[in-house]
């Protein structure tokens, strides 16, 4: 029987955070750990804000790394000017640990982001350690077209993105755009060493989704990267408004109920909610009536593969795409038997008109659904990381 590999996976966003973007990671970490042991290094969460902390049923085995709480105070300033992100800080806390664990036992290991900072504990590794190292880009980093340029920032982000590029094995990208972006940045051709790792989904089921009588339309995920909320805000409490059956709940992270008070209060028919932990985010997405994607309108729209879009798929819901950009996002739901509009309050307002009155009769694209699939996405990757650790070892 072949001998599994042994690998270490660094990241700075995973569950019990509850995010799509820390699902992300724990659905194609998950579904790697059935054909190497995985050991996962992650900032502890307290409990105390997320209760059900052991939900998740893995393999994977979990250290987790303490932050003191003057720095969780520092992250909670808004817009900090640090670059490639403030989670920057965590850098001393995670260091400090790796040190304190045998490393030498693994074949390999790899850098999740978001966030970016996480890739800078990989350069420290690889001085460290003889062995292949993966990292995977979700965003673009240098000339991130939706943060605020400062141009002594973004000399330093670019210098660190090259210096990463110099010492990494294999590139991950959700998306050839991004990947190509960050080619084009680079001093050499990253190409020849990256890859493609779209974002997955945990577990498939044909089953019929358990609807509700009422109708429910839902939003999931964070407001920010230029995407716009207040149109859609308009137009579905003006659908509620003048329907008592039609519901509206909008699933926003900690950052929207301080930057977006005017809004929840303007729009008191929709319910504002915090986010969920995995087990009930999936259950909420498979008895929703209609799924909300509020896209990018600029054509820098096709660098983001939104996080939330798989579980979305995987819920066999009718979604609206909301934004004219051609984006991966938009092509994906158009693929999948969904609707596409401006972001306007009136063309928001027909469209779901018009998937209310089919919601009923929606069937998605089972293939393309098909093709996301964790175990799939997860065994592609295998292949990468075996041929690079054996030829590491040559």
């Amino acid at each position: 029987m072949k001998k599994k590999l042994n690998g270490l996976v660094i990241t700075y966003c995973y569950p019990p955070y509850e995010s799509p973007e820390s699902f992300v990671t724990y659905k194609l970490v998950d579904a790697l750990s059935y054909y190497c042991d995985l050991t996962i290094i992650k900032p502890r969460i307290e409990q105390t804000k997320y209760r059900n902390k052991n939900i998740l049923k893995t393999n994977i085995k979990e250290i987790e790394v303490t932050i003191p709480s003057y720095i969780k105070k520092l992250l909670s300033i808004k817009r900090m000017p640090l670059r490639p992100d403030r989670f920057l800080f965590y850098y001393p806390f995670f260091k400090k640990r790796l040190l304190q664990i045998d490393t030498k036992k693994y074949d390999f290991f790899m850098t999740r982001s978001q966030f970016h900072s996480s890739h800078l504990l990989g350069l420290f590794l690889k001085k460290k350690l003889r062995i292949p190292w993966l990292a995977h880009f979700s965003d673009p980093w240098f000339n991130n077209p939706v943060q605020k340029k400062i141009f002594i920032l973004e000399k330093i982000s670019l210098f660190l993105q090259k210096k990463i590029f110099s010492k990494t094995d294999i590139n991950m990208f959700p998306l050839k755009e991004l990947k190509e972006y960050f080619n084009s940045q680079s001093d050499e051709d990253i190409e020849k060493k990256s890859i493609i790792v779209p974002h997955s989904i945990s577990k498939i089921s044909k089953k019929k989704r358990n609807l509700k009588k009422k109708i429910t339309i839902r939003f999931f995920g964070k407001i920010y990267a230029g995407r716009k909320v207040k149109n859609t805000l308009i137009a579905i409490s003006n659908l509620v408004n003048s329907n008592k059956n039609i519901h509206a709940e909008f699933y926003v992270d900690d950052d929207f109920f301080i930057n977006y008070e005017e809004l929840i209060e303007s729009f008191s028919s929709i319910k504002f909610l915090s986010y969920l932990n995995y087990s009930n985010y999936l259950k909420k997405l498979n008895e929703t009536s209609i799924l909300i994607l509020i896209d990018i309108d600029e054509a820098y729209g096709n660098l983001f593969f939104q996080s939330k879009l798989v579980d979305y798929l995987q819920s066999y819901r009718p979604i609206l795409h909301i934004g004219k950009s051609l984006t991966y996002n938009k092509n994906i739901i158009l693929k999948n038997n969904g609707m596409s509009c401006t972001n306007d309050p009136v063309e928001i307002y027909k469209s779901l008109l018009a998937m209310l009155k089919k919601v009923d009769k929606f069937k998605p694209n089972y293939n393309l659904i098909e093709s996301f699939s964790s175990d799939k996405v997860a065994l592609k990757l295998l292949k990468t990381i075996e041929n690079t650790v054996n030829n590491d070892a040559k």
